[in-house]
C-alpha cells in the first residue's frame, strides 16, 4: 500500500500533526465520516504513514536528540509529549542561548538564564507557530513588518507573574513596578529573544533537510523491498 496522502509532499509540520493526531477525515480524501468503499484502505494508510513519519523521527533522534525533542514540542498535538521530553528541550535550547552569549564575550547571570526560562516556552511555541502557519506581517505606509506571534505585552506579564511569585509579593504597586522595569529595559530582553529564535531557526532548518532526507530514504527502502 502506497502514501495514500501523499505525505511525502507535506511540510514537516503538517506530516508530525498527523502522526501524532490520529486519523481524521479532512486528511483522508474522499474518506468522509460516513466511510464508504475505499474508506478503511485509506485510514489503514493513513495510520501508516503516521508510523513512518514517527519513525524518521526516532531515526533522527538517535543522533540528534534536541532535533527530536524539537519536532515534537513544536509540531506534536497536544498531549503527545510528556514533560520530561519539554523539559529537555528548553534545557538543551537554554545552554545553546546561553553559550551563543558567550560565542559574544558575554557571560549569562545565572539570575537572568532563569528569568529568560520562563518566557522561552512562549517565544518557542510562537515561532513554532509561524513556521506551520506562516508568519505575520503588517503593512504600514506599503512598507512590509515582522510582527511576532507573541506580543511583548504578553512576555513582560509573565516575567513579572514570575517576580511575584519569587518574592511572594502580590500588590499592584510591585506589579506596576516590575513592568515599569521591563518596559525600560526591553532592549536587552529583545536581544535575548532574537538569538533564541534565530536557534530554533537553525533547529528548524536542519530538522526539516533531515527529515526530508530520512523519509525519502524510507521511501526508497520500501520501493526497492517491493519491487
Amino acid at each position: 500500500m502506497g502514501l495514500v496522502v501523499n505525505i511525502e509532499h507535506w511540510p514537516m509540520a503538517a506530516a508530525i500533526a498527523l502522526a501524532t493526531e490520529g486519523v481524521r477525515a479532512s486528511y483522508n480524501h474522499g474518506g468522509g465520516f460516513g466511510g464508504g468503499f475505499g474508506a478503511t484502505d485509506r485510514e489503514i494508510g493513513s495510520k501508516l504513514d503516521g508510523a513512518k513519519v514517527l519513525a524518521v523521527i526516532e531515526c533522527i533522534g538517535k543522533k540528534f536528540k534536541h532535533l527530536e525533542d524539537w519536532m515534537l514540542f513544536a509540531y506534536a498535538s497536544p498531549g503527545w509529549n510528556d514533560t520530561r521530553n519539554r523539559e529537555r528541550f528548553l534545557t538543551t535550547a537554554l545552554n545553546d542561548w546561553a553559550f551563543a552569549w558567550l560565542a559574544k564575550g558575554v557571560v549569562v547571570q545565572e539570575r537572568t538564564g532563569s528569568k529568560f526560562r520562563v518566557i522561552l516556552p512562549l517565544i518557542a511555541s510562537a515561532f513554532a507557530l509561524e513556521q506551520a502557519s506562516g508568519a505575520k506581517v503588517d503593512n504600514v505606509n506599503g512598507d512590509i513588518y515582522y510582527s511576532s506571534a507573541v506580543k511583548r505585552e504578553s512576555l513582560i506579564s509573565m516575567l513579572v507573574d514570575d517576580d511575584c511569585i519569587l518574592k511572594g509579593e502580590y500588590s499592584d504597586a510591585f506589579k506596576k513596578k516590575r513592568k515599569r522595569y521591563y518596559q525600560a529595559n526591553w532592549s536587552r530582553w529583545q536581544e535575548h529573544i532574537e538569538i533564541a529564535r534565530t536557534i530554533l531557526i537553525n533547529y528548524d532548518k536542519y530538522a526539516q533537510k533531515l527529515f526530508k532526507e530520512e523519509l525519502e530514504n524510507k521511501m526508497m527502502s520500501n520501493y526497492t523491498m517491493n519491487s
